[in-house]
């Protein structure tokens, strides 16, 4: 009871000064306003960046890159939910249809986590996992696009080749998905993902390729 008065108390006074002496709340949200521009002109500026200083791999992402670099690596980007063999199935039968890839080409499914997406830069660790027949690499990352971006580069400069990336297409309304990724680390991936390469790395004919159907 006595601490509720004293809260009273405290609430009063405070409207009571902002009626009376409206200017330091003016100069406060001036302040509060300028911040907040200022962080989200930061964050659309830094958008396309890297934002991965290195990547590092366990042994069994290790392996299965190894594998594919023979006939080049193709992976599909893909979003984890169940996790079963049936999602697997499905989301590489679609891309499979989507983007005319032989059932003879083998793939890689890849998945980041989104961790911090207040962060920039750091290291990006990549994990092998395997789901029956298929074959998957996870990472935690602060932004999808650019930790998918990272670990595109990260192939092309192991293998000598410049992997190939499969999306699919998102519904919706393309500024909800542009919020999403400034503010969340996520939206439209693939968009991104090529802005992303195309930011850093000038020479086409050195870009990992962004492949998107459906």
């Amino acid at each position: 009871m006595v601490f509720g008065l004293i809260t009273l108390v405290f609430l009063y006074t405070t409207i009571a000064n902002i009626v009376e002496r409206p200017d330091g709340v003016k100069i406060a949200g001036f302040f509060i306003g300028t911040i907040i521009v200022t962080s989200l002109i930061s964050r659309v500026w830094r958008s396309t960046e890297l934002r991965v200083d290195r990547v590092e791999i366990d042994a069994t992402a290790h392996r299965f890159i190894q594998e594919e670099s023979l006939h080049g690596v193709r992976l599909i980007a893909n979003r984890r939910q169940a996790g079963d063999e049936q999602k697997y199935f499905l989301k590489e039968k679609e891309v499979r249809e989507d983007n005319h890839i032989a059932a003879s080409d083998p793939i890689l499914f890849l998945e980041i986590q989104v961790s911090d997406a207040s962060e920039f830069g750091g290291t990006l660790y990549l994990e092998g996992v395997e789901v029956g027949p298929y074959r998957i690499l996870r990472a935690r990352g602060a932004a999808v696009p650019n930790a998918i971006a990272a670990i595109l580069f990260y192939i092309r400069d192991y293998t000598g080749k410049p992997p190939h990336a499969y999306f699919g297409w998102i519904e919706g309304n393309p500024i909800q998905y542009l919020l999403r990724f400034i503010l969340f680390g996520e939206g439209d991936i693939a968009v991104v993902t090529r802005e992303v390469i195309r930011t850093a790395e000038k020479n086409v004919s050195r870009r990992p390729v962004i492949h998107v159907g459906g």
